[in-house]
């Protein structure tokens, strides 16, 4: 479908409100998408870190929140090796966007294409 514009500004009008409302759609599934992937870096010793990002966190406006007392110290400093997974790491959360960047890129390009066919 080709639209047609008056003027300049009602195509850059256009043009953000898609992105605006691509990106808004894509804010929850990039947030629980990126909280599932991030287990794979997380130290799971009792799982009560991991698990409370299910609980605290507000996806539908990208906050991934993580509440225990050593949250903060494991993802700065790290933890005992292994700590359940041996493939967890301090600051987790890095690590699985460099794993998963064009995944996420993805995402949001389809968010974009589905606001456009509205």
């Amino acid at each position: 479908m080709i639209r047609k514009f008056s003027n300049f500004e009602s195509a850059l009008n256009w043009a953000k409100d898609i992105i605006n409302n691509g990106v808004n759609d894509a804010t929850e599934v990039l947030a629980e998408q990126l909280y599932k992937d991030s287990e794979e870096f997380t130290y799971q010793d009792s799982r009560d870190m991991y698990k409370s990002g299910q609980v605290n966190s507000n996806f539908k406006e990208g906050f991934i929140i993580e509440r225990c007392p050593y949250v903060r110290r494991r993802y700065y400093e790290g933890g005992k090796p292994g700590a359940g997974n041996r493939n967890a790491q301090p600051k987790w959360f890095d690590k699985t966007i460099a794993k998963n960047k064009q995944d996420y890129k993805q995402i949001i390009v389809n968010s974009i294409n589905e606001a456009k066919k509205e």
